[in-house]
C-alpha cells in the first residue's frame, strides 16, 4: 500500500488545490507589493489604478478563501515562489530607475508581469474545477480571471496613452536639460 504525504498531489482534486493554495498566497503577497508601492507612482492616474488594483486584489484573496470554504479545506500550506521571485526581480528594477517617468513605467511592468501569472494559474484552475464539476467554484474563479483581464488592459491603455510617451519625452528632456561632467568644469 502506498502512503502519501500531505503535501502530495495525488490527482486533479489537490492539484486544483496546489493551484488554489498558490494564488492565494500569490494574492496575499501582491497585496503587500501593491501597498508599498502606492505612494511612489508619479502620475496621479497610476496611484489611481493601483489604488483600485489594490481594493481589487484584497476581494480577490477573500474570492479564494470563499472558494476554500466551499471545498471545507484550508487555504493556507503553499508558498508562491512564482510570485515571491516577480515581485523581487520587479522591486529591483523599480529601485533602478532614477526617472520618474520612467519608473512608472516600469511599475506597470512589474505589475503586468505578476498579473500575467495569476491569470495562468485562475485559467488552470477554472479549467480544473469545471472538469471536476465545481462549476460553483469555476464562476468564482472566472469574475476574478475577467477583473485580472480588465486591469491588465486599463494598465496596458495607460501606459500606451500616457505613461510610455511621458518616460520617453521626459528622458529626451533631462538628457538635453542635464550637463554632462565636462560642461560642469
Amino acid at each position: 500500500m502506498t502512503t502519501y504525504n500531505k503535501q502530495d498531489i495525488f490527482d486533479l482534486y489537490d492539484l486544483m488545490l496546489e493551484q488554489l493554495r498558490d494564488l492565494y498566497d500569490g494574492e496575499l503577497q501582491q497585496i503587500k507589493f501593491l501597498e508599498s508601492q502606492s505612494e511612489i507612482a508619479e502620475s496621479f492616474e497610476l496611484n489611481e489604478l493601483l489604488t483600485f488594483h489594490l481594493r481589487e486584489t484584497k476581494r480577490h484573496a477573500q474570492r479564494i478563501k470563499e472558494v476554500f470554504e466551499k471545498l471545507n479545506e484550508n487555504p493556507k500550506g503553499e508558498n508562491c515562489d512564482g510570485i515571491k521571485g516577480l515581485i523581487k526581480e520587479s522591486q529591483k528594477l523599480v529601485d533602478r530607475c532614477i526617472n520618474e517617468e520612467v519608473r512608472d513605467a516600469a511599475l506597470i511592468t512589474a505589475i503586468q508581469h505578476i498579473n500575467h501569472y495569476e491569470m495562468a494559474g485562475y485559467g488552470t484552475s477554472i479549467a480544473y474545477a469545471k472538469t471536476l464539476e465545481r462549476h460553483d467554484i469555476a464562476e468564482l474563479l472566472l469574475e476574478t480571471l475577467r477583473e485580472e483581464k480588465r486591469a491588465d488592459m486599463g494598465l496596458s491603455d495607460l501606459a500606451k496613452n500616457q505613461i510610455n510617451p511621458d518616460a520617453k519625452w521626459s528622458a529626451i528632456v533631462n538628457k538635453v536639460s542635464t550637463p554632462t561632467p565636462t560642461e560642469i568644469k
